[in-house]
Parts: C-alpha cells; sequence; structure tokens
C-alpha cells in the first residue's frame, strides 16, 4: 500500500549457468546478506534463487509478513487467470465511481467519477503506480477469496488477501475519528489530516499493522518468490500471460529498493509500503540475461524510512554482484 502520488512482450527466457562460483565466493555473499539483516532494526525476511543453477538463499523465508501491495502481484495473476478462463476480457471497461476513490495512492483519486478504464488500465495502474483505487476495483471484480484460493492450488497457503483497502482506510481514519469507521472512500479523501500531529497519525496507522486483525496481503519471502519464478518460467496462468506481467512490472515507477544501486540489470517488481515499519520489494532480476529472483519482507523497523530502504537495496546489490552483474560500489560498502 502507497500513500504518494508519483508522478510487449518480452523476449523467450534463455536460462543458463552463470560463471562458476568457488566455495569462498559463495559463503561471502551469504555473510554480506546475513550482516545486513543482522544490523537490522527490525524483522527481515531474504529469499534469492538463480533459475539456472537454483542456486538459493533463503533467510526467515518460511515466516509469514505483511506483504502491503506486493500482494498487488497475486491480484494481477487472479485478474490474469479469470481473463484466461474468459469469464471477461482485458478490453473490458469498468465504471470508476466517487466510493472507489481511495486516499491519495495513484491518480485516479483524482478523476470523475463515470470514468471507464479498462481491466489492462487498471493493471497497469495497480502494479506501475500502486494505485489503491484500481487494487479495490480488481480485487472486487474477482473476488479476494478467488486470490487466495488461486495462491492455494499453485501450493502457496501462506499467500492470502482478505480485506481491501477501504477497509484498511477505515480502521486507520477510525482510531483518530470513530465516524470514520463506516465512511465511503469519498469521504476519506477529505480527512482532516490538518487536526491531528504527525505522531497520531502514524501511531494509528501502526496499531492498524500491529494491534488489529486487518491486513493489506500476507505471504512467506519464499512462496512470493514462488509466484515470480512461476512467472519467469511462463507458467503463471500461461506464457502470454506471464509475459504481459512481467512487461507491466518492468514499467514500475518506485524504484528506491531493489534497482537502487544496479547497473545495466532489467527488473520487473513491486514494491510494497507501510513506512518506516515495512518496506518490502520482490521480483525477477535478469543479471548477465540470466533470471533471479529476490524477495526481501520487512517489518517492525524502529529506525528511518531512508534507513529501512537502504538496508533493502543493498541486499539487491550483493545479489547482482554475487552473480556477476555490475553495481554502484557504494551499494556493497558496509554501514
Amino acid at each position: 500500500m502507497t500513500y504518494r502520488l508519483l508522478p510487449l512482450f518480452i523476449a523467450a527466457l534463455t536460462i543458463s549457468a552463470p560463471a562458476a562460483q568457488t566455495p569462498e565466493t559463495a559463503s561471502d555473499w551469504r555473510a554480506r546478506i546475513k550482516a545486513i539483516r543482522a544490523a537490522f532494526a527490525g524483522d527481515l525476511a531474504v529469499y534469492a534463487k538463480h533459475l539456472g543453477t537454483g542456486e538459493t538463499l533463503a533467510l526467515d523465508a518460511d515466516t509469514v509478513y505483511e506483504t502491503f501491495s506486493v500482494i498487488k502481484v497475486p491480484i494481477m495473476a487472479e485478474v490474469l487467470r479469470q481473463v484466461h478462463e474468459r469469464r471477461f476480457s482485458l478490453s473490458d471497461r469498468i465504471t470508476y465511481r466517487a466510493e472507489d476513490a481511495r486516499l491519495p495512492s495513484g491518480v485516479l483519486y483524482l478523476a470523475d467519477a463515470g470514468l471507464q478504464p479498462t481491466i489492462k488500465d487498471l493493471l497497469h495502474l495497480m502494479i506501475v503506480i500502486s494505485d489503491n483505487s484500481a487494487t479495490d476495483m480488481l480485487a472486487d471484480k474477482v473476488g479476494r477469496d478467488s486470490v487466495t484460493r488461486y495462491m492455494r492450488q499453485l501450493g502457496l497457503p501462506g499467500t492470502q488477501i482478505k480485506y481491501s483497502d477501504l477497509e484498511w482506510d477505515q480502521r486507520w481514519l477510525g482510531f483518530l475519528d470513530p465516524s470514520y469507521r463506516d465512511a465511503s472512500g469519498d469521504r476519506t479523501l477529505g480527512f482532516p489530516f490538518e487536526k491531528y500531529s504527525e505522531q497520531q497519525v502514524s501511531d494509528a496507522f501502526r496499531r492498524v499493522i500491529y494491534d488489529t486483525e486487518i491486513y493489506f496481503g500476507r505471504s512467506t519471502a519464499r512462496e512470493m518468490g514462488k509466484v515470480f519464478e512461476l512467472m519467469a518460467r511462463g507458467e503463471l496462468v500461461s506464457r502470454a500471460a506471464s509475459d504481459l506481467m512481467i512487461a507491466i512490472l518492468k514499467r514500475q515507477q518506485v524504484n528506491n529498493r531493489i534497482p537502487r544501486y544496479l547497473q545495466n540489470v532489467t527488473v520487473a517488481h513491486k514494491t510494497g509500503d507501510g513506512q518506516p515499519w515495512i518496506g518490502n520489494d520482490a521480483g525477477i532480476l535478469w543479471i548477465e540475461g540470466q533470471p533471479v529472483v529476490l524477495v526481501v519482507f520487512t517489518g517492525r523497523h524502529r529506525g528511518s524510512t531512508a534507513a529501512l530502504h537502504d538496508s533493502v537495496a543493498r541486499i539487491a546489490a550483493v545479489v547482482v554482484d554475487h552473480f556477476g552483474g555490475t553495481v554502484d560500489p557504494e551499494g556493497l560498502k558496509s554501514r
């Protein structure tokens, strides 16, 4: 989930082994990532897998974390699964209503009621700029229980979605003003944040994460890694659907984590934002043309948002460096 306003076909994958790693270098990347994790002021899970060699690193990778907007990738997969089953088409249009507005995230909340984006338009908005209006419109269309059920069919029981973004906002704002506990989306846009201190607003947000049953999405680093692995192999729904998902994810505009220190590395990824406590990122990195899945989930972070993002970015730098890619040396420096 992101609260900020942010300003096709893929060639078939050719998966082959990178240059051989010595036991010393293989051990070194694990040690470096473990050191970043040990210094992290909170919980942190990492799952990285080279899809050619199978070389894998997994740290706390089977613990369930709050995903925030990373769960939008499974939503996208379920949308395309239902398109594949011909329940509807990517060119079908959904009418945007005033009540579909969500607190500033993306651009749809600025639109006039009556706009009719296509399903494909909404997929781009949900992934590329993490638009929460688009997210709820699509999740309402396919059913959140259907997303969870599809993940279970893939053997991913820890990957779940139950609540809407609106339900999250209602609980968050309701901690500050109980009259907002059942507010419509368009009413939430007018919430008087100026009446409350930044600390009050932040504390209310944190309470939703850690003191209520509400969650935006749940998964483990390993399970989300499997979603991206299936996608990279052309096996998530279908080859055409996987290619479309990758193409959309490559257009991601929030690039302050995994891509930050990378050079000449193609990345298809999705972030998940609940700063300063949570700042996730997950996706596929093509290093020297070879696909590597990387998922970093975080939680209960006690430092700054900048430090949170930098830890994720430095983990990505170590992974890319290990597999022979080029990175900004700044990303490999000890902090």
